[in-house]
Order: C-alpha cells, then structure tokens, then sequence
C-alpha cells in the first residue's frame, strides 16, 4: 500500500474486507517517536464492530496493521477473537 497522510484518513468510511462497513475514523494515534500509525479510532454505524474493540467511549481501536487498502473508503482486515 502507497504511504497515505493521517490528515486524509479524518471521516474516511471503514469498511471490512468482508465487506461490511463498520463506522468513520474520529481520530488516529501514532508513535510520536516513529511517527508511525498505531491505532484508528472508529466512530461506530452501528452494531456491527468488525471484532474490533470498543473502547470506553464507544468509539472502536482498530490497530493500523489491520489495514489492507484505501480507496474512497479505508479497508481493514476484520479482527477474529
């Protein structure tokens, strides 16, 4: 995958690579040493969390290293507990 800026993720449509959309990146979380991307935070659609995490908030914590793709939405390989 090409390097994408995290400015450019901010309200991106996720999306699992089953296909089922799972919310709208709020924010993201690097290493601020790296600058790497750790975490996506996802303001969840609905129900549905792809098996991700929901934090205190509400919000889902997918890890950056789910991610497979962006296109006019970003696609995440869905977590499996």
């Amino acid at each position: 995958m090409e390097p994408v800026f995290a400015s450019s993720l901010s309200g991106c449509t996720v999306m699992t690579t089953d296909g089922v959309k799972i919310g709208t990146i709020e924010n993201v979380t690097m290493n601020v040493k790296t600058g790497k991307l750790e975490y996506l935070r996802v303001e969840p659609n609905g129900q549905t969390t792809g098996g991700f995490n929901r934090i205190e908030d509400g919000m889902l914590l997918v890890p950056a290293n789910r991610v497979e793709a962006k296109h006019d939405y970003l696609l995440v390989k869905p977590s499996r507990h």
